[in-house]
């Protein structure tokens, strides 16, 4: 017979790998660490999502990332800015891509990144803020 005693393995944080000490069933050994760990999770989680996002998705999440470089949730009720479509090429901006559409006034044909609306003209995108516009759908 053994005179050694069993040693058990003492718990260990998920995150740091230090041992805890305290109440049975402790995973973490502070809240700081219990924070990181979820927040990694939540990372490898959004990296997967992400490469599984058509690449529609992602040109609308950059040409709203490139739209707001420009302050256009500033444009107050009726203003409206000219920007030249080259110039929001080299950022990134397709205007091809948007999250609506709809026909104003029956003629112009405006687009929309959720509140940004546009029209086009030759070398201009015209802007103006209507969330509501993005919601009609009427082509």
């Amino acid at each position: 017979m053994s005179n050694e005693t069993p040693t058990h393995e003492k718990p260990r944080c998920r995150y740091c790998d230090k041992i805890l000490h305290g109440r049975a069933g402790k995973i973490f050994c502070n809240v700081d660490c219990k924070n990181n760990y979820n927040s990694r999770i939540r990372s490898v989680d959004r990296a997967e999502e992400n490469k599984r996002f058509p690449d529609v998705i992602k040109t609308i999440k950059n040409n709203y990332r490139v739209l707001k470089q420009y302050r256009l949730n500033n444009l107050k009720e009726g203003e409206i800015r000219h920007i030249r479509k080259d110039e929001l090429r080299r950022l990134g901006f397709d205007h091809r891509f948007c999250t609506g559409a709809a026909l104003e006034g029956g003629r112009e044909m405006w687009k929309c990144c959720f509140e940004f609306c546009w029209k086009e003209d030759m070398n201009w995108l015209t802007f103006k803020i209507d969330p509501d516009l993005n919601t009609r759908y009427n082509y």
